[in-house]
């Protein structure tokens, strides 16, 4: 079996996103996908702070299939991350992969592999456990559902699950939301949208959302320029809901346009210290009305962990369609 072992470097780029171009060039939102994935490849290489070890099997000189092992200085000692996960439907190929990414992070030092993750968890890479089989949205990295087979049966220590879901009635979220947003004025808040692409308000953005996730799994604290710069923070949203107490930014919502239709609800980060007094169902309330106001027919909540307890969140009328998981392996 041709096995071989490399970094991510320029040449590795290529061939895993001719792989991709060749798996998936049919898949709606594909130029999308493709460029998010080469951004999370260029952050492997321009990284000072991580390091690679990509293992990839080759037909006829062809890459067919990658697991990358990814050291990050900045992980808890002994652990690491693997990423960058595609593979043929073939769990003679799978294992030998596998059980190379493990000698080689035994031989490195490392006792705990967290993944599937390219890059690290801002740029999380889930495997999809359960699907109704519709088309991908943008931002949810295009997978295969046999990952998740593979992985799960290498006797995981952990999983993590997330879900995506959808709403096409937004009565339910409104009536929840309504006396919050409208208590908002009175105890000093207020809500605008982002209008600029001001260096300072993207740092704040940036700054909120490192508190706000500190606490997640596998957690790595950024740098401005590693997280976003205003051209990776703008094109991947159509809309910023800033949320203020007096004249501090105190929270933030990102949305984005799937297609005319759809509107993509991807996060909600609000300080610690406001968390509990119902701010979220405010942005909430301020993201779901003005969806109603432009005609927006749907929208999705990507990629919500399964334990996540927004408070008083109306989960009627949610349609889940794709489960997916992370996983911990004892090295």
């Amino acid at each position: 079996m041709d096995i071989r072992i490399s970094s991510i470097n320029i040449e590795f780029s290529e061939k895993i996103l001719d792989l991709l171009s060749q798996k998936y060039y049919n898949c709606k939102y594909f130029e999308y996908f493709l460029e998010e994935y080469k951004r999370t490849l260029d952050f492997c290489i321009n990284s000072i702070n991580i390091s690679t070890i990509t293992v990839s099997y080759y037909e006829n000189n062809i890459m067919r299939g990658n697991i990358t092992i990814i050291f990050d200085q900045r992980l808890t000692k002994g652990e690491a991350l693997f990423g960058f996960l595609e593979l043929p439907n073939d769990k003679v190929v799978f294992k030998s992969i596998w059980e190379t990414i493990l000698k080689i992070s035994r031989d490195k030092g490392i006792s705990i592999l967290k993944g599937p993750i390219n890059g690290s968890v801002w740029h999380q890479y889930r495997c999809i456990k359960e699907t109704d089989s519709s088309d991908f949205f943008k931002s949810e990295l295009f997978t295969e559902k046999y990952y998740y087979d593979f992985l799960s049966s290498s006797s995981p220590i952990k999983e993590i699950t997330y879900h995506s879901g959808y709403r096409e009635k937004f009565d339910a979220i409104l009536n929840v939301g309504q006396e919050a947003y409208d208590k908002l004025e009175s105890l000093g808040f207020y809500i605008k949208e982002m209008d600029s692409n001001s260096l300072e308000l993207l740092k704040r953005v940036v700054e909120i959302s490192k508190v706000t996730f500190r606490n997640n799994w596998s957690y790595v604290d950024l740098d401005q320029s590693e997280l976003y710069s205003a051209d990776k923070l703008i094109s991947n949203t159509s809309t910023i809901y800033l949320l203020y107490h007096g004249q501090n930014m105190i929270g933030f919502s990102g949305v984005f346009m799937n297609d005319n239709e759809t509107l993509i609800f991807k996060t909600i980060a609000i300080m610690p210290e406001y968390q509990g007094t119902g701010l979220g169902n405010a942005l909430a309330y301020r993201v779901h009305l003005d969806a109603k106001k432009k005609g927006i027919n749907k929208i999705i909540y990507a990629l919500v962990r399964e334990d996540n307890n927004i408070k008083n969140f109306p989960k009627q009328d949610v349609v889940i369609f794709r489960r997916y998981a992370a996983f911990e392996f004892k090295v």
